[in-house]
């Protein structure tokens, strides 16, 4: 894990500057313009050059006579001189036909303007649109570009923000060069102006523009009737750091109908714990690259009113939100659906299929929901909907917050109905573990059966209470997070020897092991690894003489098995390789590897390391009979 969370750290420093530079002026109105000959009247804004333009050296005429028609008009058209955002004064001789972006905003404002097709050069971070994975890239962000592989594209312009300023001067030998560098969102369509000016495309640009400007007004509209909601973002996690009030990310939380708690603040400030908690927001906005997930932040933040009612997101991709070009609405409307999923309301009343292919009809959103599975209370809380349970098992234990809940019992059959219909649910969730109660609970409340029994159940699970909850937002990135999460694990074990895995889940007159079918047969799979009772089905007990045969280079113990690592080495297992190598690993919880909720990624992440701990810079006693723990 040291590798990764040491990768991840240059990733956000390298996002910090990216956005950071958001907030810059760039230059200060110093900068030189670009090498060029031509010159033309003093101005302010792009203007087409005349016939008389004259040159320090010669004067361009319409002498020579050219058939292609885009030629004739570039003539009418070139060479124009523009002032960039830097206050630069820039000649562009002939229409961009090879462009290098320096930001992946600028890649983005290029695409959405139909320019996307000259863009011959972008940064190692751009991400959008999908074509740019076949770009030549030029190295990293701003001044982290590597100037040789620019030169080697011979472009004919060069767009760039306030981040490059300090390697200005070696881009100009290149290529003429335009900063644009929008600090806020009202910025965005002034640097489309510019764009479309340079490029000629004025009217497109004013088509894009206006759809952009449409579109923030009917978001923002549609959160303005709504009480703003307290957000604290997460800039990365260790320290504990934030977007300022000053920020483009803090100017996107108010657009969405959130007040940033820290908008007193300027830049990207370190934060305590004492003022998150003192400023209690009502949601917290993780991102991948943050440094914290969201099982981590449910267990930090555990005080504050996100954590308990169940308010802690991930969104999937910063970049939607961090970039200023008009892909930020896409970031807008997921961040305006998360604070006020209220304000897209789905419609009810709601008729869905279940797992047990059952039709139910829901009348209502629900706001009073009673959950007989803790891996369904803890799939409610990942999507934002833990604020609407009113009543959980007695085995519910994750997130904290669900110790303020009213317990109804057992688990599944063993719930208490008396207790369950005092509360007064407007819906029910359970298993197929409630299914022999299943009568008696729809006399109480409507009824949905989840029972996933793989990963991709575990993902249609999550789809079907954020249809249900109306968080279908939320459901689609922790979904999304999930898949980023599992498909990172993947890479790294990928191209590995696949060890043989025998999973202990508990003891008694015999060891219970997953088989083909369970979602744990999938998190061996998915770890790196091949279960040895992948032949058989559902959870199955097996017996010494049927482990030693298959003799796994593995042993994975729950903490709760009834048997642990230690005593394997004194008893028939001994002979196996796992034991002999000291390849015996009691698992950190038994929960995460026993619910098929989104935390099952935990169990995942824990497997891979013990299957394969040098893809992941751990290090576990290898010493012969010896036993470990995470």
């Amino acid at each position: 894990m040291g590798m990764k969370k040491a990768t991840v750290f240059v990733i956000v420093l390298l996002m910090m500057g990216s956005v950071i530079a958001l907030g810059c002026i760039g230059g200060s109105g110093t900068s030189s313009s670009s090498s060029s000959t031509s010159t033309t009247s003093a101005s302010s804004s792009a203007t087409p050059a005349t016939k008389t333009t004259a040159t320090s050296s010669t004067t361009t005429t319409a002498t020579t006579t050219t058939t292609a028609e885009h030629t004739q008009t570039e003539r009418a058209y070139y060479p124009i001189t523009i002032k960039d955002f830097a206050n630069r004064t820039v000649t562009i001789e002939k229409e961009p036909r090879r462009v290098v972006t320096i930001a992946p905003s600028l890649t983005e404002d290029l695409y959405y303007l139909g320019l996307f097709d000259r863009v011959v050069g972008v940064t190692q971070f751009d991400d959008f649109p999908p074509g740019v994975a076949n770009v030549t890239r030029i190295g990293g962000y701003g001044k982290y570009a590597n100037l040789e592989l620019i030169a080697n594209l011979s472009p004919d312009l060069i767009i760039a923000d306030s981040y490059s300023l300090s390697i200005l001067d070696q881009l100009e030998k290149i290529a003429p060069v335009v900063i644009v560098d929008p600090h806020s969102i009202n910025d965005i369509p002034k640097a489309l102006d510019l764009l479309g000016r340079i490029f000629n495309v004025e009217d497109k640009a004013k088509e894009v523009s206006s759809q952009f400007e449409a579109q923030l007004e009917e978001l923002s509209s549609a959160v303005s009737g709504f009480e703003k909601v307290k957000v604290f973002y997460v800039v990365w996690g260790d320290p504990l750091t934030t977007a300022g009030g000053d920020t483009f990310i803090s100017d996107i939380i108010a657009l969405a109908g959130g007040i940033n708690i820290f908008n007193d603040t300027s830049g990207w400030p370190a934060v305590s714990m004492e003022q998150i908690i003192a400023r209690d927001p009502d949601v917290i906005i993780l991102t991948p690259h943050c440094g914290m997930k969201l099982d981590d932040a449910y267990q930090k933040f555990a005080a504050a009113s996100a954590a308990k009612s169940g308010r802690v997101y991930m969104v999937e991709n910063e970049n939607d939100l961090i970039h200023p070009s008009p892909r930020v609405v896409r970031g807008l409307e997921i961040l305006a659906k998360l604070l006020h999923p209220e304000a897209f309301r789905e419609k009810y009343p709601m008729t869905i299929t279940d797992f047990m292919n059952r039709t139910v009809t829901i009348p209502k959103e629900p706001q009073r929901i009673v959950s007989l599975a803790p891996s369904i209370t803890e799939t409610l809380f990942y999507i934002g909907a833990g604020d609407k349970l009113v009543g959980v098992t007695k085995w519910a234990d994750w997130p904290p917050a669900v110790e303020n809940i009213s317990k109804i019992g057992g688990y599944g059959k063993y719930a208490n109905l008396e207790l369950i219909a005092n509360l007064s649910p407007d819906l029910i969730i359970a298993d197929s573990y409630s299914l022999s109660i299943l009568d008696q609970l729809e006399k109480i409340a409507p009824v949905v059966i989840v029972d996933p029994k793989d990963i991709n159940g575990i993902y249609r699970q999550i789809d079907l209470l954020g249809k249900v909850t109306n968080r279908e937002e939320q459901a689609k990135l922790v979904i999304g997070e999930m898949k980023g999460e599992i498909a990172y694990i993947e890479s790294k074990v990928r191209d590995l020897p696949r060890p043989e895995v025998f999973f202990i889940l508990s003891y008694y007159k015999g060891y219970w092991t997953a088989g083909r079918g369970t979602f744990m047969d999938s998190v061996i799979t998915l770890a790196g690894g091949r279960n040895i009772f992948n032949d058989t089905k559902g959870w199955v007990k097996v017996s010494d003489e049927q482990i030693i045969v298959r003799d796994p280079d593995v042993i994975v113990v729950l903490p709760t098995a009834g048997v642990n690592a230690t005593e394997l080495c004194n008893g028939p297992l001994s002979v196996t390789t796992a034991v002999k190598e000291g390849r015996v690993y009691t698992a950190t919880d038994s929960n995460v590897y026993q619910r098929p909720s989104p935390r099952i990624v935990v169990a995942i992440e824990e497997m891979a390391e013990f299957l394969h701990p040098e893809a992941f810079g751990v290090s576990f006693n290898s010493t012969a009979c010896a036993v470990s723990t995470s």
